[in-house]
């Protein structure tokens, strides 16, 4: 017995994979125009949607992590590690909101120059290229500022960070040479994991193991295998901070039309019902991810290539332009009735 509703999965292959195909299209249109259609090559995409509702938390309802199982032996939900990009800052909130920041506490966005291992300058940057000056962090999540999550991290201290991770069920291990860039997503982690790290969020900051399989029985109706011996939950995250958490994604999903305010989960408006999430695109959109929740499912999309090579370039190759449209139909249909 598995965990998968079919009709979700249905809905996950008909979000996930024409995207991936129109995608490819206008990739390859844009080479040829170009005369370089031989460096064509089909992108790579994945989706995992977890249940929220009790008693079925952690159970996978649905899970494509490839586009043909035929050509491709592998699959991307559970094998492959990219980068978080920027959705990992949820989790860099996190720790600071369990260590006396509030939603309202002002970090300056500012130029911000370390020397890095090598004694090199390290400046990161914001995706605009621009600073803001002081901002609160409830904007700063909202709108994915860089300079203020690597200062949080700076504040807090890559060791306690990692450890927010880690405890919310990102088990790829990070390396302490990430350092501050811990901040900005550049270590990896696999799809589930981050299935699993956001559903604490929506658990009330509960982790619970994914499940795949509840049970096996042979061919005399003996159990075998039942999962409720082997699956784990754990309070991972105090249920405080999960509420605040995802009280500033649901902000970071939130457009104000009459103010002209469109944080990076705007997209995700179109749903119509109580959602939050953060989109994540990492340099050069090598990643681009939406990972999000309702109060009844949780789910994570993620777009790539298997080379690593770029999507492209510009707002049109993020997280909220790519991932987060295909979470939205995906959930649609989820959520129906």
């Amino acid at each position: 017995r598995t965990t998968l509703d079919m009709r979700l999965q249905r809905a996950a292959e008909e979000a996930l994979l024409p995207a991936l195909e129109e995608f490819d299209a206008k990739k390859l249109a844009s080479l040829q125009r170009q005369g370089r259609e031989t460096e064509f090559a089909p992108v790579s995409g994945a989706l995992v949607c977890i249940d929220n509702r009790p008693p079925y938390q952690g159970y996978i309802r649905a899970m494509v992590g490839g586009r043909d199982f035929d050509k491709e032996k592998y699959n991307t939900v559970t094998q492959a590690r990219r980068q978080p990009g920027s959705s990992v800052k949820p989790f860099v909130w996190a720790a600071a909101i369990a260590n006396g920041y509030t939603p309202s506490t002002i970090i300056v966005d500012e130029p911000f120059v370390r020397l890095d291992g090598a004694g090199k300058p390290w400046r990161p940057q914001n995706f605009s290229g621009t600073f803001q000056g002081p901002i609160p962090l409830r904007k700063a999540l909202e709108q994915s500022v860089n300079i203020v999550s690597v200062k949080l991290v700076e504040q807090l201290g890559m060791p306690l960070v990692r450890s927010y991770l880690q405890r919310c069920g990102i088990n790829t291990p990070i390396d302490d040479v990430v350092g501050l860039t811990i901040g900005l997503g550049t270590f990896s982690v696999t799809v589930l994991e981050q299935a699993v790290a956001y559903s604490c969020f929506a658990n009330g900051g509960v982790r619970y193991d994914p499940v795949m399989v509840t049970e096996i029985r042979n061919r005399d109706g003996i159990t075998l295998y039942d999962y409720s011996g082997y699956v784990r939950r754990e309070q991972a995250l105090d249920p405080k901070v999960a509420y605040v958490i995802t009280h500033l994604l649901q902000g970071a999903c939130t457009p104000d039309h009459r103010r002209q305010y469109y944080p990076t989960g705007h997209r995700t408006a179109a749903l119509g019902r109580p959602r939050a999430g953060k989109t994540g695109t990492t340099n050069s959109s090598r990643d681009v991810w939406f990972c999000g929740f309702t109060p009844n499912f949780t789910t994570v999309v993620w777009i790539g290539y298997r080379d690593n090579r770029p999507l492209g370039h510009g707002r049109e190759y993020t997280g909220g332009a790519l991932a987060s449209p295909i979470w939205v139909q995906f959930m649609a249909a989820a959520e129906e009735g």
